[in-house]
């Protein structure tokens, strides 16, 4: 490691970020203030930014700060899974685990995911993220999460992304707004008042075509990221969004929510299980993502979450 980043400017800078001032991070780390403004200074001056903006109350942390915390809590996360990993090798998986789910898997097997780890990695400390996918990718490199679900495949050789399902995407919708019965073609849809993420990376998540984007993107009449917001507004009746099936279950088997598969021209999309190709994965990373695998195959196989199972390129590593 660099000598203008130790372990211990890290986890001092860290501390601070995180507590918000250095005296409550002086209290949590049983340090010297003096001596922890002192380390975090010498930090800065070797690198030449500022990272924090002290304050009469506390501190805030600069742009260049942002960047230094998401890539420090990565650092720490690592050194923290290498002593546990060679520490437990006779043990079961200990230590702790950072997944990040995209939406749509959130809603579809994000429960059953977390009860699984806790029922079955009972010395595991599991911390789960939701984002878009293109966050998510980001999230990974810095090393804030350790595996994640989502549906972009990373545009970064230093990530591994194994297809696990390819699913149908859907026109969802209430009884009234858009009745019942089978496919729905996408000029249909583009009548309709339409609720979308404002992501661009969302509709090319969509279509693969330039020319659907935009007309999909045109027709837009409210955007909303989450997707809870999302499914309130829409089954309020304020529209209708275009999604997976997965991630309504509860309100499609409720009859809240209908849901047509759009056709003319049909629109489906990939979910990718991504991992990081340059970090070593302990034991307890490992089970989590077997576990992971097994839960989507599971929701696929009782039908809440639809689409075609890729059976290549399984392997639990």
């Amino acid at each position: 490691m660099s000598a203008k980043l130790d372990f211990r400017r890290l986890r001092y800078f860290v501390a601070v970020c995180e507590l918000g001032s250095f005296s409550r991070a002086s209290e949590f780390l049983n340090v010297a203030q003096s001596a922890l403004s002192q380390h975090v200074a010498s930090l800065e001056q070797d690198l030449g930014v500022q990272l924090l903006v002290r304050q009469p109350r506390g501190v805030s942390r600069t742009e260049a700060g942002d960047r230094l915390h998401a890539h420090a809590r990565g650092v720490l996360h690592a050194l923290e899974q290498a002593e546990l990993d060679v520490v437990s090798l006779a043990r079961s998986a200990v230590g702790p685990v950072m997944v990040g789910f995209n939406y749509t898997a959130m809603e579809a097997i994000g429960l059953p995911f977390i009860r699984r780890v806790a029922a079955t990695l009972t010395e595991v400390k599991l911390r789960v993220i939701e984002a878009h996918s293109e966050i998510m990718h980001d999230w990974m490199l810095s090393g804030q999460a350790d595996i994640a679900l989502t549906l972009v495949r990373p545009n970064d050789d230093r990530l591994e992304a194994v297809p696990l399902l390819d699913e149908e995407l859907v026109c969802l919708g209430t009884r009234a707004m858009i009745g019942d019965g089978g496919p729905i073609d996408l000029a249909d849809v583009l009548r309709l008042p339409l609720i979308m993420p404002g992501r661009t990376a969302v509709l090319q998540a969509l279509a693969s075509d330039a020319a659907v984007r935009r007309a999909i993107a045109e027709k837009v009449h409210l955007e909303i990221e989450s997707a809870i917001p999302l499914k309130r507004a829409v089954s309020a009746g304020l529209g209708v969004t275009v999604q997976s099936a997965a991630l309504a279950g509860d309100e499609i088997a409720s009859g809240e929510l209908v849901a047509r598969p759009v056709v003319n021209p049909s629109m489906g999309r990939t979910l990718y299980l991504v991992s990081s190709r340059i970090k070593t994965a302990s034991r307890a990373v490992m089970e989590a993502r077997r576990l992971m695998v097994d839960v989507v195959r599971e929701a696929h196989a009782a039908g809440r979450w639809p689409g075609r199972w890729r059976d290549s390129h399984l392997e639990t590593r």
